[in-house]
C-alpha cells in the first residue's frame, strides 16, 4: 500500500503542472491584466488559422486560458477518484464534490467512497488539500510551459470528436519531476487545450520507473474543462498503479448548483468498482 502512496504523492504533486492552461489553475497575472488579456483573446479569423509557428500558437494558447480564467466566477462538479492495481482491481474509490469561487477558493466535500481508508486519507484527501492551498497561494502550474522549460515542435493536425487540432511535442529542457515530455492537442477554432498525454520527464522515485498521464477535455457553454485524468506508475517490484480522476455534471458560474450536485452525488451509485 506504501508504493501506491508514494505514486500517487508524487505523480499527483505536480499533475496540475501537466494540466497545460486547465482552467482548474488560477491565473497568477493582476486581475486589471487578465481583463485587458480577455479583450484580446478573441477567435482569430479562419484564414490566419494553421500559419502559427510554436511561440505563436502557445501565446494564442495563454491568452486563451487568461480570457477563459477572467470569466469563470463559479464551477461546481463531481469528481471521482480511483486508484487500481496491475490486476484490475480497484484499492479506493472516493466521489467528491468541487467547487470553486472566484478568484481563489477551492471547497471539497466528499459525498460516497470504498476500499481501502488509507489511500482515501492519505492520497486522496491530501491531493484534494494540495489543491486547495495551492489555489489559496494563487500559484499557477501552466506558467512552467513556456519555452525556457521546454522545445516546442508543431507536429501536424489531427481530430479529435468533432475538433480539429494542431498537434504540439513538448520536449523538457531539463530532467525534472516537475516537467513532462508529450503531446498536446490544441483546438484550431479556440485555442484550447483539448488533451495532453506524456511522462514525466523524470522518475519522482527509485521505486518509480516510469509515470505516464493523459488528460482529456471537454467543452461545456464556452469553457473547456477537464472531463478526466489517469495516471499510469510502473513501480518496481509491485508492477503498475492507474490513478484516475473523471469529472462530471459540471456547473458553470450557476447559482444553487451545489445542493443539487451533491443530491445527485449521494444517488448516483458507485459505478466501475472491480472487487
Amino acid at each position: 500500500m506504501r508504493s501506491a502512496v508514494v505514486v500517487v504523492k508524487r505523480f499527483l504533486a505536480g499533475v496540475s503542472l501537466l494540466g497545460t492552461m486547465s482552467i482548474g489553475a488560477l491565473p497568477s497575472c493582476p486581475c486589471e491584466t487578465i481583463v485587458k488579456l480577455a479583450v484580446t483573446a478573441m477567435p482569430v479569423d479562419s484564414s490566419a488559422r494553421g500559419q502559427y509557428g510554436p511561440a505563436d500558437l502557445f501565446s494564442r494558447l495563454i491568452e486563451r486560458h487568461h480570457w477563459q480564467a477572467a470569466r469563470l466566477d463559479r464551477l461546481s462538479v463531481v469528481r471521482t477518484y480511483k486508484v487500481e492495481n496491475d490486476k484490475d482491481k480497484t484499492l479506493a474509490l472516493e466521489v467528491v464534490v468541487m467547487e470553486y469561487r472566484a478568484p481563489r477558493t477551492k471547497l471539497f466535500t466528499p459525498t460516497s467512497g470504498k476500499g481501502s481508508g488509507f489511500i482515501r486519507h492519505h492520497v486522496f484527501q491530501r491531493l484534494m488539500q494540495a489543491e486547495a492551498k495551492r489555489a489559496r497561494a494563487n500559484k499557477d502550474p501552466d506558467s512552467l510551459i513556456t519555452p525556457e522549460n521546454y522545445t516546442l515542435e508543431i507536429l501536424g493536425k489531427d481530430r479529435i470528436g468533432s475538433f480539429d487540432c494542431s498537434v504540439v511535442h513538448a520536449i523538457p529542457k531539463r530532467k525534472e519531476t516537475d516537467l513532462f515530455e508529450g503531446k498536446i492537442w490544441i483546438d484550431n477554432q479556440d485555442f484550447a487545450i483539448v488533451k495532453i498525454s506524456g511522462h514525466l520527464a523524470k522518475s519522482p522515485s527509485f521505486w518509480i520507473k516510469q509515470v505516464d498521464f493523459v488528460r482529456d477535455y471537454q467543452k461545456i457553454d464556452g469553457f473547456w474543462l477537464l472531463s478526466r485524468e489517469e495516471a499510469v506508475s510502473a513501480v518496481r517490484i509491485y508492477g503498475k498503479e492507474t490513478l484516475t480522476i473523471d469529472y462530471q455534471d459540471y456547473t458553470v458560474n450557476g447559482a444553487g448548483a451545489v445542493q443539487a450536485l451533491l443530491t445527485s452525488s449521494r444517488a448516483r451509485a458507485v459505478r466501475g468498482w472491480r472487487e
